[in-house]
């Protein structure tokens, strides 16, 4: 079985738009429509988790997306399910729902993916999910173009440089992220268990920290950007 976690629940706090930009409308389709409709297009998966804020289940797109896709929620191929307080309670909630409801089996797999990165190629998902026959972590990456700079804060805002990094020993990782399901439970697990206080920002630190197994990058495209500002927004506007 092959679980898809899509995460919409963020705040956009960094967005400063009236509406989240998940919820965003582009070309007459909510953000957050791009992501479900390329999930579908991969007949390898076979559930998708829909991740929401609680005090989103009014919104005008939630009540869309629910009228629009009504024959898959029926047939138990969608589920709506509640995010939490940081993005790694939400991917725990819906770990959480798939090990109440699944008896979990060595070979399950679970895609995790933001939806705020509505571009993101249907050919490095089927990448990404044949690795994954081989490997147990594996996330799409791009590698960097700009020179890198160590830097510590001056004054005025200014920021002075410490050192020169070598790019080539880089990656910028992006979303959708494909894991065994049964290892990144028992790693969530352990997670939630630690007394230590982690900084999470993806799935993959999960595995790092909580396994001794190694994590691996597909290299795709750097167009599969995260929508973080307005900037983002206008730039993937041109592209969609």
């Amino acid at each position: 079985m092959t679980y898809a976690i899509l995460l919409a629940a963020g705040r956009s706090n960094r967005m400063k738009t009236k509406e989240k930009k998940q919820f965003i409308t582009i070309n007459n389709k909510p953000i957050l429509f791009y992501s479900i409709d390329k999930f579908l297009k991969l007949k390898e998966i076979e559930k998708i988790l829909i991740v929401i804020n609680k005090n989103d289940k009014s919104n005008k797109v939630i009540k869309l997306l629910l009228k629009k896709y009504s024959k898959y929620f029926i047939s138990n191929k969608f589920f709506l399910i509640f995010g939490g307080k940081e993005r790694f309670d939400s991917v725990s909630n819906a770990l959480n729902f798939i090990n109440q409801y699944n008896n979990i089996s060595s070979t399950d797999k679970v895609i995790i993916h933001d939806s705020a990165r509505p571009n993101f190629s249907i050919q490095d998902v089927n990448n990404l999910l044949v690795t994954l026959n081989k490997y147990k972590s594996v996330s799409l990456s791009y590698k960097l173009s700009d020179s890198i700079k160590r830097i510590k804060k001056s004054d005025n805002e200014l920021f002075e440089v410490s050192e020169s990094v070598d790019r080539d020993k880089y990656h910028l990782v992006s979303t959708p992220q494909g894991f065994q399901l049964k290892l990144l439970i028992e790693c969530y697990d352990k997670f939630y268990k630690s007394t230590l206080n982690y900084k999470i920002t993806d799935d993959l630190q999960i595995i790092e920290y909580f396994s001794k197994q190694k994590s691996y990058l597909i290299d795709s495209k750097q167009s599969n950007i995260k929508i973080t500002t307005k900037d983002d927004l206008n730039m993937i506007k041109y592209i969609l």
